[in-house]
Parts: C-alpha cells; sequence; structure tokens
C-alpha cells in the first residue's frame, strides 16, 4: 500500500519550486491563492486603493499560475494592463524601500 498523497507531498515537496523538465510537478505543488494575496495586500495597502490593486495584480502574477488574461479579468483590464502595472510596480519596488519591505513582508505571509 502507497503512503496517501500528502505524506507524499510533505516528505518530498515541501519547498520544491516547479521544474520545467518535470511539468507534472507543476500540478503537486501547493499553489498561492488569489484570496491569499488578497487578504494580505488588503491588510497592509488598506487605504491605498489603487496602489493596493497594482501590487495584488504584480504578486498573483509572480505567485499563481493565472495567466495575464485571467488576472485582468479579476481586475477589468486587459492582458497588457497586467503587465503595464506589474512593470510599475517592479519600478516602485527599486525606488522606494519602504515599500520593497510591506511587499517582501507579504510574500513571507503568502508563500506556500
Amino acid at each position: 500500500m502507497f503512503p496517501s498523497s500528502p505524506f507524499i507531498k510533505d516528505k518530498f515537496l515541501s519547498g520544491k519550486k516547479t521544474d520545467k523538465d518535470l511539468p507534472a510537478l507543476k500540478e503537486l505543488i501547493d499553489k498561492t491563492s488569489l484570496k491569499d494575496i488578497f487578504d494580505e495586500v488588503e491588510s497592509v495597502f488598506g487605504k491605498e486603493a489603487a496602489l493596493g490593486r497594482n501590487i495584488k495584480m504584480f504578486l498573483c502574477q509572480r505567485y499563481t499560475d493565472e495567466k495575464l488574461k485571467d488576472i485582468g479579468a479579476y481586475f477589468g483590464v486587459g492582458e497588457s494592463g497586467v503587465s503595464q502595472a506589474c512593470r510599475r510596480v517592479k519600478d516602485k519596488i527599486r525606488k522606494d524601500k519602504k515599500l520593497e519591505r510591506k511587499i517582501s513582508k507579504i510574500e513571507k505571509k503568502i508563500k506556500v
């Protein structure tokens, strides 16, 4: 009898990243949910709606397997709108160390 899937995931896949040579691994690794990202961003950037929205797009693009088209659908923008928002957030992070620390804090909480 084989151990259950959660045992295998915990024992062998804990902390593993997806591997282009093992595409089936992508299905087994836990993913960050959109809800987790949204909740964490709102807890840190609650009053800053525009910045929080862009950071949500940035983190969704970075930590979920959602396509740009699907992320854009959540926010009512196209794929290029998501790409532009992500680029703007990256630029702001480079210039603003306080923002960089806030986003790092969120990333630590949402990483599975």
